[in-house]
């Protein structure tokens, strides 16, 4: 069965058309539907119809051209395909009739049988083609717009082409600012950029390779990255990349090891205060019965020196077991800012002492976040302490700022202090574990603890004789 095509010609001379009707008869392998007009404006009413396979535009309309209707129905939408005739061959009016979207074009006296066809067809099957190409396009944009990672493409120096929406929202970058910048403004550190980038150029592809990258206010972006270099026809290097943000998992995986020692500890906590306490309990009232039964004031300092120890076993028993315990909160709204300010008195003598610097730089459009006022500030003043404690007397700075992100609200402390090993960084928040030769490791466990009770984050770097910094996240 012959597929049946329906055409329309815009031509003003009607001998023409007779002739384009006749060879449209000669063609053997389709069964044509023609309708003709002879005028500009009907021929455009016609076609906004959208109710033929192609249209055929002589190139002189009176006082308008076909090139000029074929450019009105493009703009309206038309995505059949257009074929110009013209009466004299002329290579510049081909060429701008290609430049503007036709199929293609013909010159009437050349015009027989077997080329209208080809044309037709041609014609066709290249509009199905560009169809096809352009719904893939829409569908792979679609995906590439809709994915929650950044998919972009950069040149093989790395500067950045195009990419998704995503980039904004994980970098916090505009999309102008992007567009003028190379990939390199991710990396957090200059050799995890050199290892990367003499990975791929090595082998062409790297697949989930876990990066540390940094936002537009510096924090850290847990990342896996994987890109890939493509040739261009041109002979240029393309690098197409995807970067999925594991930062949310990091900080949960995290949470999760310290939240199962804590569980551990508690469980040996509450063992060893058992333990404790029994003997202990023992020894108090052995103490109560040589008070009462030896009244000799010689031996009241020693027995004393005893109760006052047995006290201080028994208080150092408690504060085990409250820091393991999740902290029950009480939540109420408060200014951030205020916060910090109230916290930062309760050390301020210790800040004196040792003449320490403080710097601050808030957030003037911090709102109230809705938090324990008691507990964020001894969260926070655990911190402060431990900087305050890391600094040199005369020469220390303590760096104070806040910043809001969507619907977080982000606290940094930083001081130019000993810093932190980096192989006791993962271990940080661990109870029990410290740096301090009489420190007894709960303080930041508690910090940590309070902090999760929160649903906030909390996440620490450190340099060595640098500094260190704290950034706490809580929700508005």
């Amino acid at each position: 069965m012959k597929r049946k095509i329906k055409i329309l010609l815009v031509e003003d001379n009607e001998a023409d058309y007779v002739l384009f009707e006749s060879l449209l008869q000669d063609v053997k392998n389709y069964e044509f539907d023609l309708q003709w007009t002879p005028y500009y404006e009907e021929g455009l009413a016609i076609i906004k119809r959208n109710e033929h396979d192609v249209y055929v535009l002589d190139y002189l309309l009176g006082n308008y051209t076909g090139l000029d209707l074929l450019k009105e129905a493009l703009n309206w939408g038309c995505e059949a395909p257009f074929i110009v005739l013209t009466g004299i061959g002329n290579h510049q009016v081909d060429m701008e009739a290609m430049e503007t979207g036709a199929a293609d074009f013909l010159i009437k006296g050349e015009i027989d049988a077997e080329k209208l066809e080809r044309s037709i067809r041609y014609s066709l099957e290249r509009n199905a083609n560009l169809k096809a190409l352009k719904e893939s396009e829409v569908k792979y944009r679609t995906v590439f717009e809709s994915s929650r990672d950044m998919i972009f493409i950069a040149d093989e120096n790395g500067n950045l082409i195009d990419f998704n929406d995503s980039a904004t929202k994980i970098f916090g970058y505009s999309r102008e600012d992007l567009l003028k910048s190379s990939f390199s403004i991710f990396y957090y550190s200059e050799e995890e950029e050199k290892i990367f980038l003499d990975a791929l150029r090595l082998t062409g592809t790297v697949t989930n390779n876990e990066l540390i990258l940094k936002n537009k206010d510096g924090a850290k972006k847990y990342c896996l990255v994987s890109a890939s270099l493509q040739p261009s026809s041109e002979g240029k290097i393309y690098i197409f990349g995807i970067v999925h943000d594991i930062t949310r998992r990091k900080m949960i995986e995290r949470d999760l090891v310290i939240a199962e020692k804590i569980a551990v500890t508690d469980r040996l906590a509450q063992m060893l205060a058992h333990e404790i306490r029994n003997p202990l309990t023992t020894i108090n009232l052995v103490v109560g019965q040589i008070e009462f039964d030896l009244p000799n004031e010689s031996y009241k300092p020693s027995l004393d020196m005893i109760k006052n120890n047995c006290r201080r076993i028994d208080d150092l028993i408690k504060e085990v077991l409250l820091s393991s315990k999740v902290a029950k909160i009480q939540m109420n709204k408060h200014n951030l800012n205020e916060l910090i300010d109230e916290t930062l008195n309760f050390a301020i003598d210790r800040i004196k002492i040792k003449k320490i610097k403080t710097k601050k730089d808030y957030a003037a459009d911090i709102c109230e976040i809705t938090v324990d006022a008691v507990k964020i500030k001894t969260a926070l003043l655990n911190i402060i302490i431990n900087a305050v404690e890391a600094m040199p007397d005369k020469g220390g700075i303590l760096t104070i700022r806040t910043r809001k992100e969507e619907k977080r609200c982000f606290i940094e402390i930083e001081d130019n202090g000993a810093g932190i090993a980096k192989e006791n960084l993962r271990k940080l928040f661990e109870p029990y574990f410290t740096g301090k030769p009489q420190g007894v490791g709960l303080g930041l466990s508690s910090t940590h603890n309070i902090i999760q009770s929160h649903q906030g984050t909390i996440e620490v770097e450190s340099e060595i004789n640098k500094r260190t910094k704290f950034t706490i996240g809580l929700n508005i």
